[in-house]
């Protein structure tokens, strides 16, 4: 069994490669379902959020799919060139793979250092898998115990406290640019999540208006109500339909909708720009794919910032906060290798009673062969035909024998230090006994074992 990560982020690339790959809940399951269908014995878990596009997923050894195999399916799935894709990929396995998702759910890897945000993501691409049925046993345990830990480090580090977020970021940017904002017209574009978070911040700056405008204008104005923002003339949802006298109007614009392609072109904003007479905008746009094409950022009086703009300041906070992040970190790997110590001693096991019940096999073929001999040599005796203690004698030799085979073997593998990982040595079982990792009941053995609990997986 190998456990594989294959993804890629705002580490390893910009966000016009990121928002090629960005998946909605629908092309998640469409392409894990696609896993599923070529390689049925795979289990799979796609993690799919504006800074990161990470797979995860288990093989049997020595078997498919490859890398390269997944590589080229995400690639068909998703438009874009294998060589491309495979250039700002990383690969982990094992339990550099299983560090990788510990890190991820603990904030580590985010952009914003201890965001909370990817806890709820990693837990909602375990739960689609889980009632996808692409999650089996090994990702099951995995992905329980990697929110389960995170959720415990983020309170005991503290690696969540006093984090600089998308939202606080704005606020600095428009600081920047904007002295005063009791006469400013905040708008928000979208009614996500990361749109709620960042006009958070922005009403801090108490602008004179805020207006939300949303294709659906009944999640507009369930923002509205979860910014605690009255209905008034200065404030609530405004139509879709007026976007353009609203961008005419606005000072500070946030955008974050789930559009595949830009809702604000080059050429729609010129004619904007001119409208306003050269009053400056500042422009947030933190929607992968993006909102705004990158030529906006280019006119007169404009200001447009992407997520990965925003990076270039939360980096600076990085370091001020090391010491929590070493500590953060030592207890997510420490964890990481004990929760892969849990799925390999399952695996062992399993395999134990795979190579037990090949054994008692052959031992009640040789029963049988061997109590036919005996009987063969013995025609005139009655009383051996009907002797149930011939048959208790050699049922009990064989289980004896059986046991001690596998006993010395097994005390090896419990005995510590061990000079391989016990993947090495299951390894070696299944080629020297021949025994098949694929086993039909393999899964089904596990299953009940692995339904998560509501402690697990509750971040």
């Amino acid at each position: 069994m190998r456990i594989v990560m294959v993804g890629l982020s705002h580490r390893t690339a910009p966000v016009a490669v990121r928002e090629r790959l960005a998946m909605s809940s629908e092309q998640v399951a469409a392409f894990a379902e696609q896993m599923r269908s070529r390689w049925p014995v795979a289990e799979v878990v796609v993690l799919s959020t504006c800074n990161r596009m990470e797979l995860y997923f288990v093989r049997p050894t020595h078997s498919p799919p490859k890398l390269t195999d997944v590589v080229e399916l995400l690639a068909e799935m998703r438009g874009v060139d294998a060589k491309e894709l495979t250039a700002c990929c990383v690969q982990r396995e094992h339990l550099e793979a299983m560090s990788h998702l510990f890190r991820v759910a603990g904030g580590l890897e985010s952009m914003v250092l201890g965001e909370p945000q990817i806890l709820g993501q990693v837990r909602t691409a375990y739960e689609s898998a889980r009632t996808q049925g692409t999650a089996g046993p090994a990702l099951h345990k995995l992905f329980q115990q990697a929110l389960a830990t995170a959720k415990s480090v983020r309170h005991e580090t503290g690696i969540d406290s006093g984090r600089m977020s998308v939202g606080s970021v704005a606020v600095d940017f428009a600081r920047r640019i904007f002295e005063r904002f009791d006469d400013k017209v905040v708008l928000g574009i979208g009614a996500g999540a990361m749109a709620k978070l960042t006009l958070k911040h922005l009403q801090s700056l108490q602008p004179a208006k805020l207006w939300i405008t949303n294709r659906t204008q009944a999640n507009a104005q369930n923002l509205v109500e979860k910014l605690g923002q009255d209905e008034g003339p200065d404030a609530g949802v405004r139509p879709w339909e007026d976007l353009d006298n609203l961008l005419i109007e606005a000072d500070v614009v946030v955008t974050s909708t789930g559009s595949p392609e830009a809702i604000l072109t080059t050429k729609r904003f010129e004619t904007i720009v001119k409208r306003r007479r050269r009053r400056p905008i500042f422009l947030v746009d933190i929607a992968v794919p993006r909102d705004i094409e990158e030529g906006v950022g280019q006119l007169p009086n404009v200001y447009l910032y992407n997520i990965d703009d925003l990076q270039q300041v939360v980096d600076q906070t990085v370091a001020q906060r090391s010491s929590l992040v070493q500590t953060a970190e030592a207890k997510l790997v420490e964890a990481a290798q004990a929760c892969l110590d849990q799925i390999e001693q399952r695996n062992i096991g399993l395999l134990v009673k795979e190579l037990e019940d090949r054994l008692v096999a052959i031992g009640q073929a040789e029963h049988e062969r061997t109590l036919r001999k005996w009987l063969a040599r013995q025609p005139g005796n009655p009383q051996a035909q009907a002797d149930p203690g011939v048959h208790e004698a050699l049922t009990e030799h064989t289980h004896r024998l059986i046991h001690k085979i596998l006993h010395l073997p097994l005390s090896q593998l419990h005995r510590q230090p061990r000079q391989a990982s016990m993947s090495f040595y299951a390894t070696a079982l299944r080629l020297l006994f021949d025994l098949s990792e694929e086993q039909a009941g393999e899964a089904k053995a596990l299953h009940e074992d692995a339904k998560p609990s509501s402690d697990d997986t509750n971040p």
